[in-house]
């Protein structure tokens, strides 16, 4: 190949790159509009008075989409499921329920295999929904409600494979469950509860009180550093809290303030705790995430925190190497 045929090529390849972002965003501008904004609402308050299911089918790439979907709106707590419309009409259309909706995603809205199921599934008498971009198709005009994507071109060097299409569906299929999730409240703590596992219900549920390390021996202000020292092998943790007589915190001691101490020339019987403790410690309360315990020890390059409750009462000591062994980072660093 020539220098010239390479350079040639490389910038058609640049230009289609190009020409596909635009032509993406453009179709994804287009759902913009009153009427389609409107019609995502519709479906969301369908979606949201139902005591049923979510069935969605598709055939192809829509039906990769409409699968995606579904994991987004399980994930979300709203129950979903896929069928295939082949398989439906082989013995899964038993599935259906008159409670339930069936979401046909269909690009040309005639596509044989739905068509062909969404006449069986008449009998069961769901509501319908049909996201497609041919609002006149035999789908759209069967469907109880709609949504436009308003595609008429895909965007791909061979026009017949599906692109934008797909694009907007699924931005069509977020639209829907961030509507949802706004008309449920759904919070972080919903998300959690359907992400027990792995680091995503770690972020949302853990917290201080989960990691927080209690054996950690009191240190009285009128102890010797000798003593704190003693106390600070036994906590295991390398930090000494003061404490008054009811247990609330005064100040700290970590190993590190000892070693410099004892650089100094320091006699550690003869220097008591309160003399030399740092008296305003990085304090949080049980209920703070696991995460946001890791922004303050990353913010102040610490390696540990105190745990205490809202008088101030100790609780225990979270140290960064627990958080990490959790598998966590912080937002500041994902």
């Amino acid at each position: 190949m020539s220098r010239d045929r390479a350079d040639s090529t490389g910038d058609d390849t640049i230009t289609t790159i190009e020409r596909t972002i635009e032509l993406q965003a453009a179709c994804v501008a287009d759902l913009l509009n009153e009427e389609t904004v409107d019609q995502i609402k519709r479906v969301a308050e369908m979606i949201d008075a139902s005591d049923g299911r979510i069935v969605f089918t598709g055939v192809g790439k829509s039906g990769d989409v409409a699968k995606k979907i579904v994991s987004t709106f399980n994930s979300i707590g709203v129950s979903s499921h896929f069928i295939h419309p082949v398989e439906a009409l082989h013995g899964d259309i038993g599935v259906l329920a008159e409670d339930d909706i069936v979401i046909f995603v269909s690009n040309s809205g005639n596509t044989n295999e739905i068509v062909e199921l969404q006449k069986f599934i008449e009998p069961f008498d769901p509501m319908t929904i049909t996201i497609t971009s041919s609002p006149d198709s035999k789908l759209g005009r069967s469907a109880d409600r709609i949504v436009d994507t308003r595609i008429s071109e895909e965007g791909s060097v061979v026009d017949l494979v599906p692109m934008a299409s797909t694009t907007t569906t699924i931005v069509i299929g977020d639209c829907i469950a961030n509507a949802l999730m706004e008309r449920k409240g759904f919070t972080k703590d919903d998300f959690g509860q359907f992400h027990p596992s792995g680091t995503i219900g770690k972020r949302l549920l853990l917290d201080a009180s989960d990691l927080l390390y209690g054996d950690i021996p009191r240190t009285h202000p009128d102890d010797t550093l000798a003593e704190v020292a003693l106390k600070m092998s036994k906590g295991g943790k390398g930090i000494a809290v003061v404490q008054n007589q009811h247990g609330q915190v005064l100040g700290i001691l970590t190993d590190g303030d000892i070693r410099r101490l004892l650089q100094d020339d320091t006699d550690l019987h003869d220097v008591v705790a309160e003399e030399v403790m740092i008296t305003d410690p990085v304090t949080i309360t049980p209920d703070v995430s696991a995460v946001e315990a890791l922004e303050l020890l990353e913010e102040n390059n610490i390696t540990q925190l105190v745990v205490a409750d809202s008088d101030n009462t100790f609780e225990g000591i979270i140290h960064l190497h627990d958080i990490m062994e959790e598998g966590l980072t912080s937002t500041r660093n994902p």
